[in-house]
């Protein structure tokens, strides 16, 4: 604070030699005047002063019979004093601080950490639709009421702590490793209709009426069981009308149309080694490539940003490199044994995508084939699974 002190009011720095400079330092001290850092080196005393107290060392010099040189000049009102005609200058330097200050009021940069169900993504599309995001003015983000939300909307969050640092946004979570249970909400009335052609193999019903029974056959729309329970009198009259939430566990068997083709000609990417990297800048949303895109003919992009700031005050400026590697396209063709093989793994993995979504295949009669210009995979796919949409009761 000293320091900041003897800055802003202005010192010099001085050498006092002559005939009795330690009895020039003793009326510094009668007259108040404050000397700092003194060094002595062959009878020559130098030592720092305030500027006002320099002008008062005129009595005390010829008093003491000693000689005074004036070594330096430091402090704000000399450095006024020389950018002075430089008005444009320091015009610039304020309105750069000025616009730092402004872009320090935003948030530049989000960082998650402990998520691991929680990913990058799905915080990123929530905190957007809470209207935070890159670029939104600070004071307008309210933590707790955010961080309510965050535990509301993922359940599995057991602890959510927010905090705003510099221009970064830091967001803390713990998750829970066992799924809790969810809660219950209110089941609004609602028949349960088919999503696809098929025959029914089995019907359990919890709540509703069956409107259809093993072995029927039933088209994609059709309502397999029906919310809307009419209540009658004793003469058979219409009582009432009551209506639940359909629940049943139907199970129908159903045929998927299959069908992939694979030429035998197809083209791959041979890299020729040639590259160019142009650096790239982004500020906010706006990009600029300063240098010019190379004139292959065809080349891949390979971009890569860094975000310019200091500590955590985070800028909305990027920068980094795009690299283009050049290549050529040979054209080359499979024979017969490559193009099955490659289908029959194609075949393969799309059951399994449909196991991964607990579809059982019963059979299935694809068959690979070849045709004009290359092979192709041509077929049904009987599958067995579990349908039933809920459509609600208007």
């Amino acid at each position: 604070m000293l320091n900041i002190i003897r800055f802003l009011r202005g010192f010099v720095r001085i050498r006092v030699t002559g005939f009795a400079p330690e009895r020039f330092l003793n009326l510094c001290s009668v007259h108040d005047i404050e000397l700092w850092d003194i060094s002595v080196s062959e009878n020559r005393y130098e030592m720092n002063l305030y500027v006002s107290d320099y002008f008062k060392l005129k009595p005390i010099v010829h008093k003491t019979r000693t000689k005074v040189v004036l070594l330096s000049k430091s402090g704000l009102p000399f450095f006024a004093r020389r950018w002075k005609k430089r008005r444009i200058f320091l015009l610039g330097c304020l309105c750069c601080l000025l616009s730092l200050y402004l872009v320090s009021q935003f948030l530049w940069d989000i960082e998650l950490t402990g998520g691991n169900r929680l990913t990058k993504e799905m915080l990123l599309q929530f905190l957007q639709e809470e209207n935070v995001y890159y670029g939104t003015y600070m004071r307008q983000v309210d933590i707790d009421a955010v961080e309510k939300k965050l535990r509301d909307t993922y359940p599995f969050l057991t602890w959510v702590s927010l905090r705003i640092q510099g221009t970064r946004l830091y967001i803390s979570v713990k998750e829970n490793d066992q799924l809790l249970p969810q809660k219950e909400t209110e089941k609004q009335p609602c028949h349960l209709v088919a999503t696809m052609d098929g025959e029914v193999e089995s019907i359990v019903t919890r709540a509703g009426i069956p409107l259809v029974k093993a072995g029927d056959t039933v088209k994609k729309g059709d309502c397999l069981v029906q919310g809307e329970i009419p209540v009658y009198n004793d003469d058979e009259t219409l009582k009432e009308t009551m209506y639940v939430h359909a629940d049943a566990d139907i199970c129908i068997r159903a045929s998927l149309p299959y069908k992939r083709n694979l030429p035998f000609a197809y083209e791959k990417k041979v890299y020729t080694g040639e590259q160019k990297k142009v650096w790239y800048a982004r500020i906010y949303t706006k990009s600029f490539s300063l240098g010019m895109l190379p004139s292959y003919e065809k080349y891949d992009i390979v971009t890569d940003l860094n975000q310019a700031g200091i500590g955590d005050f985070y800028l909305p400026l990027y920068y980094g490199t795009i690299t283009c590697n050049a290549y050529t396209l040979e054209n080359l063709t499979y024979d017969e044994t490559t193009a099955k093989t490659l289908l029959q793994l194609q075949f393969e993995k799309f059951c399994q995508t449909l196991q991964q979504k607990g579809i059982q295949i019963v059979e299935n009669d694809v068959k690979i084939k070849k045709y004009q210009k290359g092979m192709k995979a041509e077929g049904s796919i009987w599958i067995r699974t579990m349908d039933g949409e809920e459509r609600k009761i208007e």
